[in-house]
């Protein structure tokens, strides 16, 4: 039954098609994120997939929907949704059969049919079963596919609420490895907003492709906020990835950023080439020089940052960086 969609959408559950369609367009011109706002996202995401999961089960090939019904032009029904699909019903009449076929055959002495004719009756109905068996497999096959498609639609969408319901659904029925392509390339070109973001991560946690989604994401790097860099950063200090997957984020404009970086990188890893460690120790933001000071400590620096980090010593207000400076000054024995 789909009596959740048909309750989203405000409906009945004996609403006919044109009902739905018209009450989904009646929905959407008020939820819709452009008119609501953010705040909307949600609504229009719900009432978007009542019609979509109603609209696909309406397809041709996939059956009737129960309790829907469509309309002729002249409002005749056409379809009624209230019986059971053709192919119920003929499972359940050959199950039937079946179910009576061994008392028929014990009975087929007694009916005047002989054992021979018997035995070709069973063969005949054994046939009937797998042709059966074939046809239902075929129609959850080509359902299965049509949902695929649909979702796989869905995910190139630029819009964040269509992306978000696709990605809902992923999280319901599985990541295939088509879906996955789809989703890493549409990522790789496309910067997703901190609502996506965080179902993309959630639908990609356990996926095989989860670091070429993550490799799509660190293009978009330096273009992250604040808040969605934050996100994704907790997120890869859980998965405890490589030195490469954080290194990106020490370009970011955020110190809070680039702290984060920092303070997840991995143990024993080199921190990085000149350029980098030139930029970040010329940064006077302490929540950036602490971390970076800690992680220097453990290193044997080149002769180049000598300057910096007496300079440190002797002039940065932080009380905390003046002792972290001090300490690698005495370790690297500096003047």
């Amino acid at each position: 039954m789909r009596n959740a969609e048909f309750e989203i959408l405000g409906l009945s559950s004996d609403a006919t098609w044109d009902d739905v369609k018209r009450a989904f367009r009646r929905l959407a011109r008020t939820y819709h994120p452009d008119v609501a706002g953010p705040s909307g996202a949600q609504k229009f995401a719900e009432i978007t997939e009542a019609y979509m999961t109603l609209k696909e089960a309406a397809s041709p090939g996939l059956g009737k929907i129960p309790n829907m019904r469509r309309t002729q032009r002249g409002g005749a029904d056409r379809e009624t949704g209230r019986g059971e699909s053709i192919f119920k019903r003929l499972w359940r009449m050959v199950f039937s059969f079946l179910h009576k076929r061994e008392t028929k055959e014990e009975n087929s002495a007694s009916d005047g049919i002989s054992p021979v004719a018997a035995r070709l009756i069973s063969g005949v109905i054994t046939r009937a079963e797998s042709e059966m068996y074939g046809i239902l497999s075929h129609r959850d096959e080509h359902a299965s596919r049509v949902k695929s498609d649909a979702i796989i639609r869905r995910l190139k969408s630029h819009r964040p609420a269509v992306t978000l319901l696709a990605l809902r659904q992923l999280s319901l029925s599985g990541m295939n490895d088509e879906a996955a392509s789809v989703a890493v390339e549409h990522f790789r070109r496309n910067m997703p907003c901190g609502e996506v973001l965080e179902v993309l991560l959630d639908v990609f946690s356990n996926s095989p492709k989860r670091d070429d989604m993550v490799r799509a994401l660190l293009l978009h790097a330096t273009r992250f906020s604040e808040q969605e860099a934050v996100i994704l950063l907790g997120r890869l200090k859980r998965w405890k990835v490589s030195a490469e997957f954080l290194r990106p984020f020490l370009l970011h404009k955020s110190p809070a950023v680039i702290a984060g970086a920092l303070s997840g990188w991995p143990e024993g890893t080199v921190l990085g080439e000149r350029s980098e460690l030139t930029i970040l120790l010329c940064k006077d933001d302490e929540v950036i020089l602490i971390p970076l000071l800690r992680l220097l400590k453990k290193e044997k620096l080149p002769r180049w940052t000598d300057a910096r980090l007496l300079s440190l010593v002797k002039e940065h207000p932080s009380a905390a960086v003046r002792v972290w400076a001090s300490a690698i000054v005495r370790d690297q024995k500096l003047s």
